[in-house]
C-alpha cells in the first residue's frame, strides 16, 4: 500500500527504522491489543512489520473514533506525548494481528535528538502540517470527496481495514459509507 502517513516520506526516518529493526525487540500484538493506552505515557516507538495499528480517541459519548493509522513499514508512536513524557490523548491498538520492531521511548528520545541534532522544529512542523491538512479537509470536502480521495490514494485500504474503522476515520457512519459506495458503484457502472 502507498505510504499512508505523509510525514514518513517527508522526513528521513531510515536511521530510526533501521535502529528499531537492528536493536529493538520484535513484539507481536493480537487484534485490539494496546500499543499505547489513552491516559498513560507511551513506552515504545516502533516500526510496523506486519498488520496495522489504529489511532483512536474516546468521544464524549464514550465511543471509539479512529483518527489515524500506521501500516507496514511505518512508525507507530504517539510522538508528542511519548517524547515529552505526557499522558497520551489517544489509544493506539492493533487493527489486526500485528508485529512491531520496537524500542523503549527513552532510546527513541536519544536517537531522535541525535538524528535531528536536538532540533525537533522540522519534525514537529511536518507532523503539524499533516494534521492541519487533514483538519482543513474536514471542512473543505464532503464525506464523498474524502472517501474518493482515500480510495484513490490507498486502494488496498479496504482489504486491510474494516468498513467500520474507515467510516470512523472519515467521520461518517458505516451506513452512510455504504450509501456512498453504492452511489459511486451505480454512477460508475460497477
Amino acid at each position: 500500500m502507498a505510504q499512508f502517513n505523509l510525514y514518513d516520506s517527508l522526513i528521513d526516518l531510515s536511521m530510526i527504522k533501521s535502529y528499531c529493526r537492528e536493536k529493538g525487540s520484535l513484539c507481536l500484538y493480537a487484534k485490539e491489543e494496546h500499543f499505547v493506552q489513552q491516559g498513560e505515557v507511551g513506552k515504545y516507538l516502533g516500526v510496523v512489520e506486519s498488520g496495522y495499528f489504529k489511532y483512536q480517541v474516546i468521544t464524549s459519548s464514550g465511543k471509539e473514533a479512529v483518527v489515524g493509522f500506521a501500516f507496514e513499514g511505518e512508525i507507530v508512536v504517539d510522538f508528542y506525548n511519548s517524547y515529552n513524557r505526557c499522558p497520551s490523548e489517544i489509544t493506539i491498538k492493533a487493527g489486526s494481528a500485528s508485529s512491531v520492531s520496537q524500542i523503549r521511548i527513552s532510546e527513541a528520545r536519544e536517537l531522535i535528538n541525535t538524528t535531528f541534532d536536538g532540533n525537533l522544529s522540522s519534525l514537529n512542523g511536518i507532523l503539524f502540517n499533516e494534521i492541519y491538512v487533514r483538519y482543513l479537509e474536514l471542512y473543505r470536502k464532503t464525506p464523498t470527496e474524502r472517501y474518493i480521495d482515500l480510495i484513490n490514494q490507498y486502494p488496498q485500504i479496504f482489504d486491510i481495514v474494516s468498513l467500520r474503522d474507515i467510516a470512523s476515520y472519515l467521520l461518517i457512519t458505516p451506513v452512510y459509507l455504504s450509501r456512498i459506495r453504492k452511489i459511486i458503484a451505480i454512477n460508475t457502472g460497477e
